[in-house]
């Protein structure tokens, strides 16, 4: 814009006495300009200012070219929008439906995790409550125990710890010989597995033993090679099953060996266990006695205050009898002191 006023100014000071409407010149007219001499509401223009004219003309015209090339700023937002909005693709129906049908899709999945959740969250709360309630529970049937506990005399206390020994040795008793059972049975397989394995071992043994005697034979008579090749063949062959089964027997020997260990162990938690049993019946029958002892005791104790009850109750019922005959008796003078009374002022009237 700058360079266009500037432009602008030169081109009016050089042409200023050319396009001066004042002035009348005397030189013959371009009749290329004018095709009228005698036209008198134009000015008149020489070959001078013409050129002056055009060359302004041109400049202006490169001038304006060059000043209005760019585009303002403010333009270009409405352009790159235009351009964003041409280049986008346009959407099938199709791909429009598919599109609405993922999004509902995508809905109905959050709404049913959603769901999922929260009935997740209130089988949590749920059993949380549920622990915590049984939790309370065991802590108040505890404190119970312990109240009960603390009002239990001795004897009834070492009574109960006894009958819990028994209790557990006859439960541990039970667990052995069970274990016992089954480690018999198992140990009974293994010993029948491991006699078959010992007689197969034996067997193969006894061919390889044979067909290794005669190929040792062979070679010292220098027999045919075909021979001797067949032998070696067997020989090794059966040397091969020698080695299988005496694996075999060898494993059967050890899965024998553990379950024959088995029996023997259960065998002493079962003698063990007699032992502990034996000793918490003596302890329990021990306490036992005390126990009844003590119960005998109490019990005597309460006849006794039950027959002291009675007879204070006997003796408060005939008091009570007494009494309200007294009252009716006290009652009965009342009234005839009463009689006395009136009849004494009936004659003081007289």
């Amino acid at each position: 814009m700058k360079l266009s006023l500037a432009t602008g100014l030169v081109m009016a000071m050089a042409t200023t006495e050319a396009f001066a409407p004042s002035k009348i010149h005397n030189t013959p007219q371009s009749t290329a300009l004018f095709a009228e001499e005698n036209n008198s509401f134009l000015p008149k223009i020489d070959g001078k200012a013409a050129a002056s004219f055009v060359a302004a003309s041109v400049l202006a015209f490169s001038t304006v070219g060059l000043t209005t090339a760019a585009i303002p700023t403010f333009v270009e937002p409405a352009h790159a929008a235009t351009k964003v909005v041409a280049d986008e693709p346009v959407k099938t129906k199709a791909e429009i439906k598919a599109a609405e049908k993922a999004q509902k899709e995508a809905e109905k999945s959050a709404e049913k995790a959603k769901k999922e959740a929260e009935k997740a969250k209130k089988e949590a709360e749920a059993k949380k409550q549920k622990e915590a309630e049984e939790k309370q529970k065991k802590k108040e049937e505890e404190k119970k125990r312990k109240e009960a506990e603390k009002r239990m005399s001795k004897e009834e206390k070492d009574y109960n710890k006894a009958k819990a020994n028994t209790d557990l040795a006859n439960k541990t008793l039970k667990s052995y010989e069970k274990l016992s059972s089954d480690a018999k049975a198992a140990d009974k397989k293994a010993q029948s597995a491991l006699e078959s394995a010992s007689k197969n071992a034996a067997s193969a043994k006894k061919a390889y033993t044979t067909v290794a005697q005669k190929l040792e034979t062979a070679k010292k008579q220098q027999m045919p090679s075909v021979a001797i090749k067949e032998l070696s063949a067997d020989a090794a062959k059966l040397k091969t099953v020698l080695k299988e089964k005496e694996k075999i027997m060898s494993d059967a020997s050890k899965t024998a060996s553990s379950t024959s260990s088995q029996v023997k162990s259960a065998g002493k938690g079962i003698k063990d266990t007699k032992k502990e049993l034996k000793k918490a019946d003596k302890q329990l029958k021990k306490a036992d006695k005390k126990f009844k002892k003590y119960q005998k005791k109490v019990k005597k104790q309460l006849k006794e205050q039950q027959s002291k009850l009675k007879k204070l109750e006997g003796q408060a019922s005939k008091l009570k009898s007494q009494k309200e005959k007294e009252t009716k008796e006290l009652v009965n003078k009342e009234k005839d002191i009463q009689s006395e009374k009136n009849e004494l002022e009936e004659l003081k009237k007289l």
